[in-house]
Formats: C-alpha cells, sequence, structure tokens
C-alpha cells in the first residue's frame, strides 16, 4: 500500500490556500468593498436627510413665528416676510458639512437642486382642506415648506453612481388657534372728545335766521362736564341734549321742529343745536368740501350756519331753505339734496373716540386674521348688550322709543332729518363664534362690518358685556353655549371708555362686573382689558376696576380676577388706541404659541 508523500500533501494545501485568498480577495474588492461603500453611502444620504429635516423644520418654527408677531394688515406682506425668516434661517445651517449660503428659492415642484446645494419652496395651505391657496389669502394658515439638497455620492465614481440625487424633505408651520370675543363700548361718552360747536339758531330778522356760538372745541370740556363716566349728550343722532349735562340748557322750544321752519325764537342763552365741526378743528375755521355720493358740497369757512342748517335738512332744496329763513346766498352756496348726507357722512368721520376705536378694532381683527387662526366673535354694549347681529339699543331711559335730538321723543316733535323717534334705533349688533374649523367660519368679515355703523348711546354694561361674552366661550358642560372649537385657546377681550354705570343683574354695576370677571377665572378665559380715558383725573379710578395687578374679586381689577394670562392696558389719548390694540393682539399670538 502507497502513502501519499508529504510533499505532494503539502502543495495541495498551498493550492487550497492560494485559491482561497484569491476568493478572499475577490469578494473583498467585488463584494464586500461595494456593501461596505454601498452601506456607507446609504448612511450619509440618511444623515443628509435627517439633517435636512432639522433645518426644514426649525425654518417652519421660524416662519410660523414671523407671522405670529407681525402687526401688518397686509397678508402678502406678513407672507412673504416669514418666507425671508425661513430662508435666512436655512443659510445659517449646513448638511454634510456644506455651507447653505447658496441657497435658492424655486417657484415649481419637483425640485432639482444642483450638485451640494439646496433649493426652497414655500406654499400656504387652508387648515382644513389642506389644499394651498395663493400668496396673500389670509385662509393659508399652514405654512409648508419643502426643501431639497442636491446629494453628490463620496464613491461615485467605484460606484458608478455618477450624477447629483436630490433629499427632499417637508415641514408644516401651523398657526395658532385663538377664540377671542371683543367686548366693545358704545355708551354715550364714547364721542365725548369730538370737537362740535353749541348754536344757539335765533330769529334775526324776518328773513334771516341767525346763529350765535355758546361754545366751541370737543364736546365733554366744552359743555364743562365734570361726571366721572362722561356725558350722555351726543354730537351726533341721538343727541340727547334735554339731558343738561355740564354748563349749558337745551330748550325745546326755542328749538323748534328740523325741517323746513325759520327759527321760533329771539336771541338767548338756550342751546338749540350741537353740530360737529367736520373739518377737524375745534371751530370750523378751515371749512371743508364733502363728496358724498358722486356730488360735492361745500361747507364754508367758520360758517357755523350752513353746519346747522345742512344737519337740520334745511339745504336739501332751495324752497325749504327759503321757507326755513336761511341765508344761502350770503354764504357762497346753493342748495341741493344730499346735504344732510354730506353733513352726517363727514360728521361720522370726525367722532372721537368711537371713531379711533373703531378703526382700531378693525386693524386687530385684521392683524389677529393674519397672525393666527382665530375665529371672532363680538359684543357691543351700551345700556343694553348686544344679542343678534341686528339687534338696536334700548332707550337708556325706559321711552318706549329713541329721539334724535332728545331722550323723550313724546317732549320734542321733529321732522325729517332725522325723523324723530329715531328710526331704526342705534344698532346693538352681537356676532356669535362659530365652531366649525376653517377660515371660512372665522367672522372676519362679519365682525369688521358690524363695528363699522356703531353710534355712541346708552350707559356702561359691562357685567352684561362680559356675561354673553363667557357665554360663548365656555363648553356646554360649564353651561355655557359651547361655541368654541376643541383645541382654541379662550379669551375675551374688553374695550370700555369709563366705568361700569349699569348692570344687567340689578346690583353694583362694578362689583357684578367683578363677579364676571371671576367665573371667566374659573372656566379659564381670561379678560384682557382695554381703557380709554382721556380725562386725567380719571385714570386712577378706571385703571383699579380693570387692573391686571390686584386679583382680589371684592376690590382687584377685571383683568387681575379673570387671571389666566390676562393683561390690562390703559391709552390715555384716543390716537393711542390702535398701538394698544396691537399690543393686545401680539399677547393673544404670544398666549398661544
Amino acid at each position: 500500500m502507497s502513502v501519499p508523500s508529504t510533499h505532494t500533501s503539502g502543495k495541495n494545501r498551498r493550492n487550497r490556500g492560494q485559491a482561497l485568498s484569491i476568493l478572499i480577495v475577490f469578494l473583498a474588492a467585488f463584494v464586500i468593498a461595494p456593501l461596505s461603500l454601498f452601506s456607507f453611502e446609504v448612511a450619509r444620504y440618511q444623515l443628509a436627510k435627517k439633517q435636512l429635516k432639522a433645518c426644514i423644520d426649525s425654518c417652519a418654527l421660524a416662519a410660523g413665528a414671523t407671522v405670529a408677531s407681525s402687526n401688518n394688515t397686509d397678508t402678502s406682506v406678513t407672507q412673504q416676510a416669514s418666507i425671508a425668516t425661513a430662508i435666512d434661517m436655512f443659510k445659517r445651517n449646513s448638511i454634510l458639512d456644506q455651507p447653505l449660503t447658496g441657497t435658492t428659492q424655486s417657484t415649481v415642484l419637483p425640485l432639482a437642486p444642483g450638485a451640494k446645494q439646496a433649493t426652497l419652496f414655500f406654499q400656504f395651505l387652508e387648515p382644513v382642506t389642506r389644499q394651498p391657496v395663493q400668496i396673500g389669502n389670509p385662509s393659508g394658515k399652514i405654512i409648508q415648506i419643502t426643501g431639497a439638497f442636491g446629494l453628490v455620492p463620496m464613491f461615485a465614481d467605484f460606484l458608478g453612481w455618477r450624477g447629483v440625487y436630490p433629499v427632499v424633505e417637508t415641514a408644516n408651520g401651523g398657526l395658532p388657534m385663538l377664540d377671542v370675543v371683543l367686548c366693545f363700548d358704545i355708551s354715550a361718552s364714547m364721542d365725548d372728545f369730538t370737537p362740535i360747536s353749541i348754536i344757539n339758531r335765533y330769529k334775526l330778522n324776518s328773513i334771516s335766521n341767525g346763529y350765535k356760538i355758546i361754545g366751541q372745541g370737543n364736546l365733554y370740556p366744552t359743555f364743562h362736564c365734570t361726571g366721572p363716566t362722561g356725558t350722555a349728550l351726543n354730537a351726533t343722532f341721538p343727541q340727547s341734549l334735554d339731558s343738561n349735562d355740564g354748563g349749558y340748557n337745551f330748550s325745546a322750544s326755542d328749538r323748534g321742529i328740523n325741517s323746513g321752519a325759520a327759527a321760533p325764537n329771539k336771541l338767548s342763552a338756550n342751546v338749540t343745536d350741537v353740530v360737529v365741526n367736520i373739518d377737524g378743528t375745534s371751530s370750523f375755521s378751515s371749512g371743508t368740501t364733502v363728496t358724498s355720493g358722486g356730488t360735492a358740497y361745500f361747507f364754508p369757512a367758520n360758517n357755523l350756519g350752513c353746519l346747522v342748517e345742512a344737519a337740520r335738512g334745511n339745504l336739501e332744496s332751495v324752497s325749504v331753505a327759503t321757507k326755513a329763513n336761511v341765508p344761502y346766498s350770503a354764504w357762497g352756496i346753493t342748495p341741493k339734496a344730499g346735504y344732510y348726507q354730506a353733513y352726517l357722512q363727514a360728521a361720522f368721520s370726525q367722532r372721537h373716540p368711537i371713531g379711533d376705536a373703531i378703526a382700531a378694532a378693525q386693524n386687530f381683527f385684521t392683524v389677529m386674521n393674519n397672525d393666527c387662526d382665530a375665529h371672532f366673535g363680538l359684543v357691543t354694549f351700551g345700556s343694553s348688550v348686544g344679542a343678534a347681529k341686528n339687534s338696536t339699543c334700548a332707550s337708556d331711559l325706559g321711552y318706549g322709543s329713541i329721539g334724535s335730538i332728545t331722550d323723550n321723543p313724546g317732549a320734542y316733535k321733529s321732522n325729517g332729518f332725522p325723523a324723530d323717534p329715531l328710526s331704526p334705533n342705534p344698532p346693538n349688533p352681537a356676532i356669535s363664534l362659530d365652531p366649525t374649523l376653517g377660515p371660512a367660519y372665522s367672522n372676519y368679515a362679519d365682525v369688521t362690518a358690524a363695528t363699522s355703523p356703531l353710534i355712541a348711546y346708552g350707559g356702561t354694561n359691562i357685567s352684561g358685556a362680559l356675561d354673553a361674552a363667557i357665554d360663548q366661550l365656555k363648553s356646554a358642560g360649564q353651561g355655557g353655549r359651547g361655541l368654541g372649537r376643541k383645541g382654541a385657546v379662550k379669551t375675551i377681550v374688553l374695550f370700555t371708555d369709563g366705568l361700569p354705570t349699569v348692570s344687567s343683574f340689578g346690583g353694583d354695576p362694578t362689583q357684578d362686573a367683578r363677579a364676571q370677571a371671576k367665573i371667566a377665572n374659573q372656566s379659564g378665559i381670561p379678560i384682557y382689558c382695554i381703557g380709554l380715558c382721556m380725562v386725567p383725573s380719571l385714570q386712577d379710578t378706571q385703571t383699579q376696576v380693570l387692573t391686571d395687578l390686584n386679583s382680589d374679586p371684592a376690590a382687584g381689577g377685571i383683568a387681575g380676577i379673570s387671571g389666566n394670562g390676562a393683561q390690562f392696558y390703559q391709552a390715555t389719548e384716543a390716537s393711542q388706541l390702535n398701538l394698544v390694540f396691537e399690543n393686545v393682539a401680539r399677547s393673544l399670538v404670544q398666549l398661544v404659541r
């Protein structure tokens, strides 16, 4: 039996070893190495994707914060600013150690970035349908950012992966949900700083009236009023001239009727007319031309008689003016239809502070509509509290109707321009929150429109207004109407130019208002308070009632008692209202961020 030689056996082992080595080298070079490189590139891709996602997320947050902190009423400006902020934030980052300073913005999808470059695409979405809307559309409550980075494989040549591979990520930045009810004061004192002239219209001779100027300036100080809650007198209808606030007395007999009649009395110290200086000066020293209905109406400077007769309706035709003994030829004007409406239009534009407050409230609605996913409610209040969109004020003194000139229309018989009793009564609207999701149900258009025609009339029923607002926001389980959206922050903004004078609950008006603030606190509803007080001696008193620094339910401020982050802002001039409302808007957005 032969035995294999040791030499032959060793040779075979060497051959097998060489073959195995070759196989190992082959596997390492053509299998393991590519797999390792593939795994490396996949890991690198995933890292790039994570880094891109982090960058896009931070951009979405920055964009949302920019929108939320804006006070611009132009939606497109706000949205473009948010895009600019997002791009700037993105450029401050890097992906795979590659700086993103050269990032560009694309207007179309899909994105096609260059090698080691990034590009961004922005669109705004309607929050319910998630459909894109054009920039500038306030329904775009979600900002969606899509970003792409052009990844070039590190071992592209070895793996045969030449080219640019886009890494794509998307992030959404949603605006916060806020349900806010504005309680808006329309009490008679809301036009106390309108520039007016107090006139005694008297019989000068058989063919002409005379017009004695008794006083001129802003209504409250010109009438020498001292009441801490303002005056019931109004610059425009309903004027309540017989309230006899201040130092002058109204005489219904001296006034006579509005339209088509000459002055019935001789010169006296009694008040027959109060007119607005529609040029905005304290003495009607500039005069003005008013365009109304496409027609121009001239009101000569220093001519108070022209204002008086226009407000009475005595300039609607030559025949009416002649019958009323109006010396229009001497004034250089020709009576024609529309003079009354032209006067009223111009007078409304000069009402202070109610005109300033209306403009500030409408700006507030616009800012909030742009800055967050806001739904709006509105409660207007004088002595009565608005209950529906078309509700009107009840008579402040319990009469069956409201007079255009006097509190009691039965004591003074007018005719035409305006009718007495006043019809319709002053608007006293309320707009209820809509709990349906989506910007289409924000009530933005309704609350904006409802504030435009508001007229100063009545007392200051803060307790009733707060009760109505709380009722909208409280859930059905809390005994409310449940009009707030699930997940939305709920808040009330109270605007007043005075102090509580009337209560829906029959108790002390101030204590009843504090009681409502306590109910709001228990329901988790902050009451942000805006107080306008243009009489320095009254500012401390108003602060005590509205302050956020004292939460004592018996003696504290409405903001402080309501708690939950509520704040108090006081304006001492009507010109400050817009800024104050903007500050409240900013605080509310911070509350829900």
